[in-house]
């Protein structure tokens, strides 16, 4: 293999470089930058180019909203990565994956997501850059919604043409997540314009947060609020500069809890703009999609941790410290009704407030969803494999358990 090789794809020339025994190619656009008039407009595709184009580096971060500091490159944020074994092989199975944390981040070159591994085992992995926070998710009256989703559709189009070129095959196309990337990939499953894109799917602690037009319409007229924009649509956001807008959600995240009257759950997951049931790019749950036939079921790989809500837990400090009141807080809240809460404390008669309050929140949050996505998609035809990490991690003495 060529210490930079080179491969051709629908829209020009790219050159990568070999690394580790093979070929990675970055920041390769599969879609136009989202700026100006595409701004919270739907992914456009991608232009064109003569001559070779350098395909080393990792393409933009997309606008963050989390407490991080992060270096601001560009704007050319929908772009992706590819690590192949080899660009002249061919029927390769290929992964895609999804870099998606609580809708709110999506760096695909993130350290945790080198392909080296995978590659070396003979896998084409394919990393992709998509819009999260406000960008992607916010409900505008005046722009498609679910926009992250349909960069993630244009991704997975942009490999259905073009993988084959990299040793891969696109009749064996396996799309993965973890948390919102594993919610990414439980909507892709039942999404009309996904049909065809992938053949199997991971998907790991699959969040079940999606927000109705209507709750989704006053968040982001609050959220428009906060910003002294004159309406929550794309026109009156679109001039405002997207890593201020990411910051201001970061922010407006953090003081969710004031709304837990009126918004009920979301304000307890810590992301206001998420997933939206709009009844277009998302017709509906995919739970129920899969379980009303209105989807047929996969091949699927699902699974959660056995302590889900011990890391949000620890790093907000909370961890050790919640009481009696957290406890009926969060099966009040949380719980199924209208007696879960009695059924959750028969079930752990000797559970104290800890205990009943990371339980609740695992479930709610993420393992009874990845569990119905088990179960619905076996219920579509599809063949589900269910797991729960029991692992514990080492860092912090252990106190994050699994």
């Amino acid at each position: 293999m060529s210490e930079q090789p080179k491969v051709r794809t629908t829209e020009g020339v790219v050159q990568g470089c070999r690394r580790q025994g093979h070929a990675v190619f970055r920041g390769i656009p599969y879609a136009q930058p989202p700026v100006g008039m595409l701004r919270f407009a739907a992914p456009a595709p991608p232009r064109r180019w003569e001559g070779t184009r350098q395909a080393v580096e990792f393409g933009p971060v997309v606008p963050l909203s989390l407490p991080i500091e992060v270096s601001q490159q560009g704007t050319d944020w929908l772009t992706l990565n590819v690590g192949t074994p080899d660009p002249g092989a061919a029927g390769l199975p290929v992964l895609v994956w999804i870099p998606v944390g609580g809708y709110l981040s999506a760096a695909s070159s993130d350290p945790m997501f080198d392909p080296a591994a995978l590659t070396e085992a003979g896998v084409v992995v394919v990393t992709v850059n998509c819009r999260v926070g406000a960008e992607g998710f916010a409900f505008l009256d005046d722009a498609p919604p679910n926009r992250g989703f349909l960069d993630q559709i244009a991704a997975l189009e942009w490999v259905q043409r073009n993988i084959s070129a990299f040793g891969g095959d696109p009749g064996r196309v396996t799309v993965a997540g973890v948390s919102a990337g594993a919610g990414s990939v439980a909507a892709l499953l039942t999404m009309k314009s996904a049909r065809g894109l992938f053949r199997r799917a991971i998907a790991h602690s699959v969040p079940g947060l999606h927000s109705t037009p209507a709750l989704a319409r006053q968040v982001t007229a609050a959220f428009a609020d906060r910003l002294g924009a004159a309406a929550p649509t794309a026109k009156a956001l679109r001039d405002i500069d997207p890593w201020h807008l990411a910051a201001e959600l970061t922010s407006f995240n953090a003081g969710l809890h004031a709304h837990r009257e009126s918004w009920g759950r979301l304000t307890e997951t810590g992301t206001a703009l998420c997933p939206v049931v709009d009844g277009e790019v998302l017709p509906e749950t995919p739970w129920l999609a899969l379980t009303g036939a209105r989807a047929s079921g996969t091949e699927l790989l699902v699974g959660h941790t056995r302590d889900e809500f011990r890391y949000f837990s620890v790093m907000s400090g909370r961890y050790g410290t919640f009481t009696e009141e957290d406890a009926h807080a969060a099966l009040d809240l949380l719980a199924p009704q209208p007696d879960g809460a009695r059924a959750y404390r028969a079930a752990f008669p000797q559970a104290g407030p800890e205990e009943l309050v990371e339980t609740v929140y695992s479930d709610a949050l993420f393992r009874m969803p990845s569990q119905k996505l088990a179960e619905a998609n076996a219920a579509a035809g599809g063949t589900s494999y269910l797991f729960e990490l029991c692992l514990a991690a080492p860092a912090l003495g252990g106190i994050l358990g699994a």
